[in-house]
């Protein structure tokens, strides 16, 4: 784990964090709160030996064996004898085991002095018994030394600094407390954290899509507002959300570099994790590439393309497999040259069975024989259409959403594939940090940061710009399949009809059309766009406002 691990796991997890170290201080404060404020009072006594008149030698004598004497005189102070004298001389209300377990001292080996200490409830208290204590251990020393209680012996204990009343507790010890509850709240939080990582199943960066498959990770898209707002604004498509579109269409159209896919389903393991829309990104993409690009919903069930490209939805592909409705009919045109969507139409009571019929399989493969077809699948663990839908294309797109898709889920979705020989491309990861999404290099690096006239960086925001003026298009036809034709028995004259109105040349005009403002339209669409063989869609009515997700 890096640094810049650490810094991500507390970012993630700060609440938690910040909730075992509150709770851990409050507990360490709380526990303070409740324990006695005791108070302590010092007192210090000095061992004399002889008159101190001798010469140099002799005083050095003297301060030695004062020192040994020292040694041996400290333990008095807690002995029973000095503390029943201190009981009787204070008249205190305190047994004599109380007042010597109240008493402690420290003696400097070098020194012949005896500091001695005494805690209590009552700071004057502590005085009291401090200087009592020094006073009673001097005439015990005295009778152990002479025999008598008179300080007259060549070996004296002389109290020389005497107690005062403490100012402040000096326990409990406040600050040590909440510094240990602070340490343990530090050691509960990673705990909890690394047992929440431990167990937390879901996806929360790309290399847990490694540790879930060994396809590689098809592409990322970044966490946007503008997704929910521009779906068809050409400034999308120049940011992070452009920038990421293109790695995955790059991604798809090399999975098979001899055999590029021309038909793919895009799902997910459940609903809410985008693959709607990024369903719609990649048809966009595909198209803006020049290729001729059919969005179909596949979803039967909530189906969503006929609203993220504000289009009619009472007709669509429902119709189109029952024989009610020609296919050139139930297809319509968005802002986006060369794109065109296939709405759901009517939701059937059986999506399963309609999915999974051969004029399905049929019209998808009609359909890819002149256009890159991308089918909006269900999601693949609620019903089993989008693996119906699987074995109808060249393979599957998995969408996963970041810190709401499980790993499992997805495990489960990449069996399913499995088991009915479906080939899944790759795994698309939605939703991430725009920093996260931007690479290596970074979009810092290819213009999207601009200098203001004062020098200073600043990131550009675009705007929501108007949907691009609509360039005229050629009709457009696609001849029915004959075992179709049969189905429909009003489709005859309205297929044949259309297409007898092509002109002979192929579909190509002999004139440009003028534009609205009388000045030569942009160029037609490719060849490969234009003319028989190809589906003549409705044009959608206005730009799309606000899409839904799937």
């Amino acid at each position: 784990m890096t640094l810049l691990d650490g810094v991500r796991i507390v970012r993630r997890f700060w609440m938690t964090i910040a909730f075992c170290i509150l709770i851990a201080v409050g507990l360490a404060a709380a526990y303070a709160a409740q324990l006695p404020r005791l108070y302590t009072a010092s007192a210090q006594a000095y061992v004399r030996v002889g008159s101190g008149d001798g010469s140099v030698a002799e005083a050095s004598v003297s301060n030695n064996v004062a020192s040994a004497k020292a040694a041996a005189y400290a333990p008095l102070t807690t002995s029973g004898l000095v503390a029943e004298r201190v009981v009787e001389d204070l008249g205190l209300d305190l047994s004599v085991a109380t007042v010597s377990g109240s008493i402690s001292y420290t003696v400097d080996p070098d020194s012949p002095r005896i500091q001695v200490f005494v805690t209590s409830a009552s700071p004057q208290q502590a005085r009291d018994i401090a200087n009592a204590v020094v006073a009673a251990t001097a005439d015990v020393a005295s009778f152990v030394e002479s025999g008598s209680e008179s300080a007259s012996g060549t070996v004296q204990l002389i109290p020389v600094t005497n107690a005062v009343a403490p100012s402040a507790p000096s326990s409990p010890n406040v600050e040590r407390l909440l510094l240990v509850g602070l340490g343990a709240g530090i050691v509960l939080a990673y705990v909890v954290v690394m047992l929440r990582m431990r167990l937390d199943t879901r996806i929360r960066r790309p290399e847990d899509i490694a540790a879930v498959t060994e396809l590689g990770l098809m592409g990322t898209i970044p966490r946007s507002r503008d997704l929910k707002q521009r779906l068809h604004s050409e400034d999308l498509l120049r940011g992070a959300v452009g920038e990421s579109l293109r790695h995955l269409r790059t991604n798809l159209m090399f999975a098979d570099p001899d055999h590029p896919p021309r038909s793919v389903a895009v799902t997910s393991p459940m609903p809410a994790e985008g693959k709607s829309t990024v369903s719609a990104l990649l048809a966009r993409a595909l198209a803006m590439r020049g290729e001729p690009v059919v969005l179909v919903d596949g979803d039967l069930r909530r189906p969503m393309v006929a609203t993220l490209f504000d289009v009619p939805s009472g007709v669509g592909l429902t119709q189109v497999l029952s024989g009610a409705v020609p296919l050139d009919e139930a297809v319509a045109d968005t802002d986006t040259v060369g794109l065109r969507v296939l709405p759901a139409g009517r939701i059937p009571h059986n999506p399963s069975e309609v999915l999974g019929s051969a004029r399905m399989r049929d019209l998808l493969t009609e359909l890819a024989k002149d256009h890159i077809v991308i089918v909006d699948a269900p999601p693949a663990l609620p019903v089993t259409d989008a693996m119906i839908l699987a074995q109808r294309v060249d393979g599957l797109l998995v969408v996963t959403n970041m810190g709401s898709s499980r790993k499992e889920n997805l495990r489960r979705v990449l069996q399913l594939a499995g088991n009915v020989n479906a080939r899944v491309f790759g795994v698309v990861l939605n939703g991430i940090p725009q920093g996260r999404a931007a690479g290596v290099y970074g979009y810092e690096t290819y213009g999207y940061y601009h200098t203001d006239k004062g020098g200073h960086r600043r990131r550009r925001r675009d705007k929501a710009a108007p949907p691009p003026a609509r360039t005229p298009e050629a009709d457009l036809d696609v001849p029915l399949l004959d075992e179709e034709l049969d189905d429909y028995p009003d489709g005859h004259e309205a297929a044949h009809g259309a297409a007898s109105r092509q002109p002979e040349d192929g579909g190509r005009d002999e004139a440009r059309p003028a534009g609205e403002d009388g000045r030569d339209a942009p160029e037609q669409p490719p060849e490969r766009l234009r003319g028989p063989g190809v589906l003549r869609g409705r044009r959608a009515e206005r730009p799309v406002t606000t899409p839904a997700d799937g």
